[in-house]
């Protein structure tokens, strides 16, 4: 029959898969997973508050600056009011001297803020990288059982694949392409024997069409069911 070769790697490649999914479902690769989610939510959130904290310092620099160079400004303005005689322009200067002041006031306020949100940040970035060392720690653990059951399994798995490697040459390109668009999809088994005296896929066990049925009448035949898109095929016994 055709689909010897076809079924013959289907059957050694459910084995694979079985592997596949020991290890997908294991508690060593959950372990593993939620270790890794938390050191990459540690990593990035410790990135953030550095990215915060080069923002906060830039204005908070950018701040002292103006407040300094405000300062400088006043002190010009230290016994000037020694040689004026005109009431007018003595209170022209007095009301710079308050503008400059209250400049600066209202800078200093800013930047204590600033200065306290840099502790504030500085207290979460030392408590995310400690969580991040733990996290380390952890996912360091998770990941040396996870490698250990791959490990474990690999001797197996690298002998499946080799058993498949072999078989695959003798498939057709076309079998073959379809059978691994099948697997893609996870929907296995990809190749299903007909059955022509119901007329329904083996799989889906949904009424086959006309038109589908046209091309399953003899031995050897096969074509796509429509429903659950895997390939029917008319075994030798029937």
């Amino acid at each position: 029959m055709k689909f010897d070769k076809i079924l013959q790697y289907q059957k050694i490649d459910q084995e694979l898969m079985n592997l596949e999914s020991e290890v997908a479902k294991s508690d060593e690769r959950q372990k593993f997973a939620v270790a890794k989610s938390h050191l990459e939510g540690a990593t990035e959130m410790i990135g953030k508050l550095k990215s915060e904290a080069g923002e906060i310092l830039a204005g908070y620099a950018a701040m002292k600056e103006k407040i300094d160079a405000l300062k400088d400004e006043l002190d010009e303005f230290d016994g000037i009011l020694d040689d004026v005689q005109d009431a007018n322009e003595a209170d022209h200067y007095l009301k710079m001297v308050a503008s400059i002041a209250e400049k600066i006031n209202a800078l200093e306020k800013e930047a204590n803020g600033a200065a306290a949100k840099i502790d504030q940040v500085n207290d979460s970035y030392k408590k995310t990288w400690d969580q991040g060392v733990k996290a380390t720690d952890v996912y360091k653990s998770a990941k040396a059982d996870y490698d250990n059951l791959v490990r474990k399994l690999q001797p197996r798995v690298v002998e499946i694949k080799s058993q498949l490697n072999a078989l695959k040459a003798e498939i057709p390109e076309n079998i073959m392409n379809a059978y691994l668009a099948l697997r893609t999809a996870k929907k296995m088994p990809a190749f299903v024997a007909y059955d022509k005296t119901k007329g329904v896929c083996g799989r889906c066990f949904m009424d086959v069409p006309n038109d589908t049925k046209s091309k399953l009448r003899n031995v050897g035949d096969y074509a796509e069911c429509p429903n659950c898109r895997r390939i029917l095929y008319v075994a030798d016994e029937q």
